[in-house]
């Protein structure tokens, strides 16, 4: 499919998936844009932490989990925003490997969940939200993978992860932000690294939207408060019923194998780069969607 009619088709689609709980005055005009999440937002974070061992590039893109540019990069600059990562000064709090619930200890240090995230981002700007930037909120993937055998209920996990993204934009609010983009999450179920327990994964997705739109509903009608949320769990779930559609030929097996670096022959049409992360394809075909949506 050619990139036009792609786009047309993410355009239109968007249409069915954008949702805001409230629109209380004219668009806004964003003059930042602040991220927090995992590695589906990490623009080089870990990167610059591990001093570029991890992600290893190539295969990865300079440092972010994918094969290009992901979709906060996409959006950012449909807007005409810069978008680098905090560890050198930049406007992009997640970290790849992120909890939404739990900080997470590795070798080479903590890894900071959502909520600690946003504790970074307001300690470094005097405990105040810039009230004309976007905040985005995301999360949640790892939690659900981390959990695949736990014993925890889906249910209970899923009450979890929306908790603590619900948190994080209400310390956001109270510090003076306005405005936010908080995607719901995908169909985790569908990730290869998810098929140990894929039920599980689906479950606790579902359950994770479900709360989180319950906790979300009341503050998106506070006066002069904008809350944009994406229908992102339909979004895949339409991919998945008509694959070829949206451009896609593989939306089951990894393009590349991380310890090798052998890719694979079409990554062009392939969603998953690893067993984890989409390729610049596949965020580029979400950026489209947001992108509508933030033109509503």
């Amino acid at each position: 499919m050619p990139l036009i009619k792609r786009a047309r088709a993410c355009a239109i689609f968007a249409c069915l998936v954008i949702s805001s709980f409230a629109i209380h005055a004219a668009k806004p005009t964003y003059d930042a844009i602040y991220v927090f999440g995992d590695s589906y937002c990490d623009v080089g974070n870990i990167y610059a932490l591990t001093g570029g061992a991890e992600p290893l590039s190539p295969p990865y893109f300079h440092g972010r989990f994918s094969n290009g540019p992901i979709w906060v990069e996409h959006v950012a600059s449909a807007l005409g925003l810069q978008m680098l990562p905090a560890a050198v000064g930049g406007t992009d709090y997640a970290f790849g490997g992120a909890w939404a619930t739990a900080p997470q200890i590795t070798a080479a240090g903590t890894i900071p969940d959502v909520p600690q995230q946003v504790g970074l981002y307001l300690s470094q700007h005097g405990g105040k939200a810039d009230p004309k930037a976007l905040y985005i909120l995301e999360g949640g993937g790892n939690d659900i993978i981390g959990n695949l055998a736990s014993g925890i209920s889906a249910n209970q996990l899923g009450f979890q992860i929306a908790t603590s993204i619900a948190e994080s934009e209400l310390l956001l609010r109270r510090a003076g932000a306005k405005n936010f983009l908080v995607p719901d999450l995908f169909n985790v179920g569908l990730l290869p690294a998810a098929q140990a327990n894929p039920s599980f994964a689906d479950a606790a997705s579902v359950a994770t939207n479900k709360y989180l739109n319950d906790l979300l509903a009341v503050e998106g009608f506070i006066q002069g408060i904008r809350i944009q949320r994406l229908n992102v769990f339909a979004l895949f779930k339409a991919i998945q019923t008509d694959t070829t559609h949206f451009g896609f030929t593989n939306i089951t097996t990894p393009c590349v194998d991380p310890t090798t670096g052998t890719i694979c022959s079409d990554p062009d049409h392939t969603l998953f780069w690893d067993t984890y992360h989409p390729t610049v394809f596949g965020h580029s075909f979400f950026a489209v969607t947001v992108e509508a949506a933030l033109s509503q």
